[in-house]
């Protein structure tokens, strides 16, 4: 038994600690760094933020059309 060869806990233990080491290395550096994941959705819900805002704007546009015309609203 003592020529069986195999792989020991202790080389086991060392091999996923590393992995785990080198896992949230690159999590990290993906969700984190410039030009990441983070940065990613912040433009994306800027993106949107800016043409929810350019709808608002040409509705109370047109509303503020349909009001003047019809002599109705809160100005009339």
């Amino acid at each position: 038994m003592k020529n069986e060869r195999g792989i020991t806990l202790i080389s086991l233990v060392i091999t996923v600690i590393v992995m785990i080491i080198l896992a949230g290395v690159a999590i990290y550096g993906s969700l984190y760094n410039n030009g990441g994941f983070i940065n990613q959705v912040k433009d994306e819900t800027k993106k949107q933020q800016d043409m929810v805002q350019s709808e608002k704007d040409k509705m109370n546009t047109v509303l503020q059309d349909v009001e003047d015309e019809w002599g109705i609203g809160p100005n009339a």
